[in-house]
């Protein structure tokens, strides 16, 4: 709904309401009736007419939109890109905040992902303070950054660390999960009406407050419902509330969903059942949260995983049992359908596990989303391969007050200069994903030569090329593997091309007689979403490749032809 007020106008257009000097320029009728002259009625809806697409934005809420199997996160009416960097878990208070919120603009992130604490927020129950999130919202507001907020409810890695000290204390009411001893194990038991009532209530206050404070303002535009799920301690419940659930029949609605037929846990799931209803009692009680806060402020939630990586056998011992892992993914997407999406926390630098977890989750129900990754220089170059897969972003943790070692200047050096290449492009990089247009790459160590298709031309990509003359037969590729590369299909035969320690040439594959060539190659920068041209290369710049070298590589409009 779009609201039309002389304010929000003159606000919009930044200056005075759009009527002429002096007034409305109203004339009598004699008859003590009013009219809008000709001239004027005719600029004031030429006025209106050009506000349509700013109040539009500033009134849409930023959401998730999927179509023909592409996602994008719309934010301000348009898709964005998140470009994070999340802080490290005691950061989010206001004696610290500033220091940390520094450091996030110093690595040149678009948007902050911070955590609220249900301890802090609730200290006492229906007793809010708003204290941090009012300071963190307002903080990220004055440097320009987006906030995604991380909800630090009933679970934080597995654990209960973050419930308030009143449901600590009263297991009676709040009880806990056991184990398969009967021992109580720290996490909320996701069978109790009393646990996910009260979480409930505190989010759904944390949204109606966002709303209230940021609704007009949209620094906020993702919250994380909860942090990485599930249960560390124990596969499942076995608690009274447990067993009795465990004891019932798949909920109906859950099998048919996933193409089963009626039948208890045990005889669906066989040796996975203890996993898989654990699955199911995380995910229906975060559904309830996520429900309850999307009534008060319906934006984009997700959740993020803790994963279970190769060689990681045993839930609730190697990763929580009930979480969003790929082998119970299906369920969990059946269980929440107020959840928008579900993102990975990847916590490896190795290519065939980090490329095979991105693969998992980004499919045609859910996108590409590296909602945490390791604060390391290896881990950068996997920004290109969630982009390349139609991802919405990638989030770097704990990049605030860190040692001051080799290892850490360098995780610095290769997150901000990702992030500083890519955020004046992080517009169009975001409208290209989504409509199937980007394609990237990370290196991959022992394949220097990669090849990108489009249609009728090939982007043959290297890694570890000399940057002139003739390169090898075999390339041995960058001594790190952080060859990184990304190519924008702009038009049928234009292309934007950037990326890191990387070269690229552009081929035709047309069997039709004819000639691939470079026509023009111009090096530019985007400025407030638009081509600033600053000179063409030709001769030594682009007959051995389009180089893009290390430190200062640049951003190019490449257009070919045919001859």
């Amino acid at each position: 709904m779009i609201r039309f007020t002389t304010g929000a106008a003159s606000a919009a257009m930044g200056r005075s309401p759009a009527f002429p000097r002096g007034g409305a320029a109203v004339s009598g009728s004699g008859r003590g009736q009013a009219r809008l002259r000709p001239k004027p009625l005719l600029r004031w809806l030429a006025t209106i007419a050009l506000l349509l697409p700013v109040l539009a934005a500033a009134e849409e809420l930023p959401r998730f939109v999927s179509q023909d199997g592409g996602h994008a996160l719309l934010v301000d009416g348009t898709p964005y890109t998140v470009l994070a960097a999340q802080l490290h878990n005691s950061s989010a208070w206001p004696a610290v905040l500033p220091r940390a919120l520094d450091q996030v603009v110093a690595l040149h992130a678009n948007t902050v992902e911070a955590p609220v604490y249900w301890e802090q927020f609730e200290p006492e129950p229906g007793r809010y303070d708003t204290t941090n999130v009012d300071a963190l919202v307002e903080q990220a507001r004055r440097r320009g950054l987006r906030v995604a907020l991380l909800w630090f409810g009933s679970w934080k890695n597995g654990q209960m660390h973050y419930v308030p000290e009143w449901i600590k204390r009263d297991e009676a009411r709040h009880p806990r999960m056991r184990d398969a001893d009967g021992q109580p194990v720290d996490v909320l038991s996701p069978y109790a009406a009393a646990n996910v009532e009260a979480d409930a209530r505190a989010f759904a206050a944390l949204m109606r407050h966002l709303r209230k404070i940021d609704g007009d303002r949209r620094t906020v535009i993702l919250v994380q419902v909860e942090n990485e799920p599930g249960a560390i301690g124990s596969v499942r419940d076995h608690g009274p509330l447990g067993e009795a659930a465990f004891a019932q029949p798949v909920p109906a609605a859950i099998a048919a969903k996933l193409g089963k037929p009626a039948g208890s846990w045990q005889q669906l799931f066989g040796a996975q059942a203890a996993e898989a209803f654990n699955a199911y009692g995380t995910a229906a009680y975060i559904e309830q949260v996520a429900a309850a806060g999307k009534r008060e402020y319906p934006l984009p939630l997700y959740v993020n995983t803790w994963l279970r990586y190769k060689g990681k056998r045993f839930p609730g011992l190697d990763y929580p049992s009930g979480g969003a892992t790929a082998n119970v993914f299906e369920l969990w997407r059946a269980a929440t359908p107020s959840i928008d999406f579900i993102g990975t926390d990847i916590y490896t630098s190795d290519y065939n596990e980090y490329t095979k977890v991105i693969g998992q989750y980004a499919r045609p129900d859910n996108p590409a989303w590296v909602s945490e990754t390791g604060f390391e220089a290896a881990t950068a170059p996997y920004l290109f391969h969630v982009l390349g897969q139609g991802g919405i972003g990638f989030s770097v943790f704990g990049i605030d007050d860190n040692a001051d070692t080799p290892a850490n200047r360098a995780a610095i050096a290769a997150h901000a200069a990702n992030f500083a290449q890519l955020a004046p492009l992080q517009r169009i990089l975001a409208k290209a994903a989504f409509e199937g247009r980007l394609q990237a790459l990370a290196e991959q160590p022992g394949q220097p030569l990669r090849t990108l298709h489009f249609g009728h031309w090939q982007a043959r990509v290297s890694f570890g090329a000399p940057y002139w003359g003739d390169a090898p037969a075999i390339l041995p590729g960058s001594d790190d593997h952080a060859g990184r590369l990304l190519v924008v299909q702009t038009g049928p035969e234009q292309f934007l091309v950037t990326g890191f320690a990387a070269r690229v040439e552009f081929v035709r594959e047309a069997a039709d007689n004819r000639h691939g060539q470079l026509l023009r190659v111009e090096q530019g920068r985007y400025v407030d979403g638009r081509w600033r041209f600053e000179r063409l290369l030709n001769g030594d710049q682009t007959d051995y490749g389009l180089n893009f070298v290390r430190d200062d590589p640049p951003v190019l409009r490449v257009t070919v032809g045919t001859y």
